[in-house]
């Protein structure tokens, strides 16, 4: 790799040119075999700026694999500091810059096009954990995290189903899972955060110190500030994990059940599902599951009341770690597989609980599961509003609703991505005329006045403190809020 540090200053593009600095005119980084006029010099470096081109090519792509923007650098930080350098010398030339976890976008939301991307693993030091809470750093995986608190028994109160995902990623999005119902999403489980401003500065905030900006970088998309490290919650976690899987004959009777339970509060974690089945319909189920350390605190008689196919019941035990860890080995089972590759086209919305069920029913009657490749799931997610506490986190009015998701692998060519796209906008349109929104992970085109409409009543919120804190609009190029 070609790479600009504080000890070293390798090669650029050519092998036969040393990058050293950055011309303002050509936006091109300058070598001193070419060098002339005014040369922005690059700033000392704990870490490594890279600009070979495999090294931008790498992050000119996320898991959709639908958009791809080209950065002009690639920063892997080797401190805080150097991501406040690199953000004062960026705004100083007008480079826009984004914060990138794992690239589980789908849509381009961590890419910057003739910007700096900063690829936040390189800084995943847990600082400390106790009872209460951890400081980690935002480049780390929920899943390391998740390793280290549970050998002292303890874990985050909402983790999410896939937790090879950074936890800077998720706190700039949301961070959902099938124990929201009970506890919020991850952003309502963090007590503080340590922020880079577009301004370049760096800024501790919580719910007592600098709470607006607080308040915008959570669920924020990185537009005021990328978050550099976390105080996340933490409460006693159980051993073990018993889940039962129960089918359902369609999809209404499912979510009656689901309803049910999250009223109920009978378990840790609730999901519904629906894959294509071998005879080319789809098959719905429900996966509920308790945590425990004996067997006498699993519920005693689970099943009561819900309405499944009797004699479909299928029983899984493990410990707690591989629970959290199934998506993450299901992923790396697809990668393998060769299918990580394919495009997809995610759409997350939720939906007001009053709308589901002629919604969904819709939705998924619209659905040819044929198409479906290998890794395509539908799922549904109980909420309750009242749990749910970050402001840029939008939501539905009523105090019951779901997270609906058609999480799509389609084949590569562009007809099928496009086709996949205009249907995500149209049912985008139709839960919004529903009074639901949309998770902004998800794989949908908007406008600037989409997105004011998303953000209502907040907007003002959010505007305040980019002007506040990002005047020049150097961060969150990908998703297009402000162009």
């Amino acid at each position: 790799m070609k790479e600009i540090s504080r000890r070293e200053l390798v090669k650029g593009i050519f092998a036969s040119t040393i990058v050293f600095g950055f011309n303002p005119t050509n936006r091109s980084w300058v070598t001193e075999a070419s060098a002339s006029g005014a040369v922005a010099h690059l700033p000392p470096l704990d870490g490594t700026l890279a600009t070979d081109p495999a090294s931008l090519a790498a992050v000119a792509d996320d898991y959709g694999h639908i958009i791809h923007r080209t950065p002009i650098a690639v920063l892997k930080p080797g401190s805080v500091n150097d991501i406040v350098k690199i953000v004062c010398f960026a705004r100083k030339r007008h480079i826009r810059i984004a914060g990138r976890g794992n690239g589980h976008t789908v849509l381009g939301q961590s890419q910057a096009d003739a910007g700096i991307v900063i690829d936040m693993r390189t800084l995943h030091r847990i600082h400390s954990i106790a009872p209460g809470h951890a400081v980690v750093d935002a480049g780390l995986l929920w899943r390391d995290l998740v390793l280290a608190t549970t050998a002292v028994g303890l874990t985050p109160p909402t983790l999410t189903e896939y937790t090879g995902l950074t936890i800077g990623g998720t706190l700039s999005m949301g961070g959902i899972g099938g124990r929201s119902y009970l506890h919020g999403v991850q952003v309502d489980n963090v007590i503080e955060l340590q922020v880079v401003t577009g301004e370049g500065e760096l800024i501790t905030c919580s719910e007592t110190m600098n709470k607006s900006l607080f308040e915008a970088v959570l669920a924020g998309m990185g537009l005021c500030a990328i978050i550099v490290r976390a105080t996340i919650r933490l409460i006693p976690a159980k051993e073990r994990a018993q889940t039962i899987r129960l089918f359902y004959p369609d999809a209404l009777t499912l979510l009656d059940d689901l309803r049910f339970l999250a009223r109920e509060e009978r378990f840790d974690h609730l999901r519904g599902n629906s894959v294509a089945a071998a005879s080319g319909g789809l098959d719905f189920y429900l996966e509920v599951t308790s945590f425990y350390t004996s067997p006498g605190e699993l519920p005693t008689n689970p099943l009561a009341g819900l309405h499944f196919i009797r004699g479909s019941e299928q029983v899984e035990d493990r410990t707690y770690f591989e629970f959290t860890d199934l998506v993450v080995q299901l992923i790396a089972a697809l990668d393998a597989a060769g299918f990580g590759g394919f495009p997809h086209p995610w759409l997350d919305m939720f939906v007001p609980d009053s709308k589901l069920n002629n919604f969904a029913s819709q939705a998924i009657a619209n659905l040819d599961p044929s198409t479906f490749l290998p890794g395509s799931i539908i799922l549904f997610f109980p909420f309750f509003r009242s749990r749910i506490t970050r402001p840029l986190f939008r939501l539905p009015n009523e105090e019951l609703f779901f997270l609906f998701d058609i999480l799509l692998t389609t084949p590569s060519d562009p007809a099928s991505v496009n086709a996949a796209l205009a249907q995500n906008r149209s049912l985008y349109e139709q839960n919004r005329d529903l009074g639901g929104k949309f998770y902004t992970i998800s794989a949908v085109r908007l406008e600037p006045h989409d997105w004011k409409k998303h953000f209502q009543p907040f907007w003002g919120l959010l505007v305040s403190e980019k002007s506040k804190h990002d005047p020049d609009n150097v961060l969150g190029p990908g998703p297009g809020v402000f162009i």
